[in-house]
């Protein structure tokens, strides 16, 4: 029998603590009605205090919905402490379809992806994160899941490092000609701070064709055409970190 309660855990955890499944089940339903532990989702726990609190954080909950499930795009931000705003929903990434859920007041939105390149697991936290690297590139990719362009906005402008190499390895993976150019558009305004290279803007550039494409037209009142990006785009896009228009 059980003796040590994991903080977060599902069945196959301490299956083997256990003779059979029916003892397993009924093991659980009393620690639940004891209020000892409380049930997350189908299969997954969380346990509880003496005061009743839960002792894990949503990262810790996000990253054990499945077995290979991670925080990624506004998440991740808040994860490394870049997000602007605190939302009550967290993003999920994982191969395996995974319904939504609401647990402890907050929304766990579930995105089925194929990647599983670029993420971290910080064993010390029991998180997998998309890396930093990939975070960006995801939200650049997917400004509403970054939670807005003035989000996206007010992250990048907190960011002192980022690793050229890993970006561009990310850009590959994902093979987009606009992502190229929305990305080389964007960090070139945030390049006093990032300090990146005139090889990782003219790599992004190699990848661009001679179609003009149109970047947050409905967002910003002044779109200009940018011809090294090739883009029809905001005339000062940080603007929106101040609150203009």
């Amino acid at each position: 029998m059980l003796k040590y309660i994991p903080y977060i855990f599902n069945k196959t955890d301490i299956e083997n603590n256990f003779e059979n499944q029916k003892q397993l089940d009924n093991w659980l339903l009393r620690k639940v009605k004891s209020e000892k532990i409380i049930k997350v989702r189908n299969g997954l726990y969380v346990s509880l205090d003496q005061t009743g609190s839960i002792n894990v954080s949503k990262f810790e909950i996000a990253s054990k919905i499945s077995n290979d499930s991670f925080i990624c795009y506004h998440s991740a931000l808040e994860y490394y402490g870049l997000a602007n705003q605190v939302f009550r929903t967290i993003i999920v990434g994982s191969t395996s379809r995974i319904n939504s859920f609401e647990f402890d007041s907050i929304e766990y939105l579930c995105k089925l992806t194929r990647n599983t390149e670029f993420i971290d697991y910080i064993k010390y936290a029991g998180v997998r994160v998309t890396t930093l690297e990939r975070t960006i590139i995801d939200c650049i990719d997917d400004i509403n899941l970054a939670g807005g362009i003035d989000e996206l906005l007010n992250s990048l402008s907190q960011i002192k490092f980022i690793d050229e190499k890993r970006l561009l390895d990310v850009l590959k993976s994902c093979n987009k000609v606009l992502l190229y150019q929305k990305v080389g558009y964007i960090l070139e305004q945030f390049n006093s701070n990032l300090m990146l290279s005139d090889e990782f803007f003219n790599e992004c550039q190699m990848h661009l064709t001679n179609q003009v494409k149109y970047f947050l037209k409905d967002e910003f009142i002044d779109i200009v055409y940018c011809p090294r990006w090739k883009l029809m785009a905001p005339k000062n896009l940080k603007t929106r970190i101040y609150g203009g228009i």
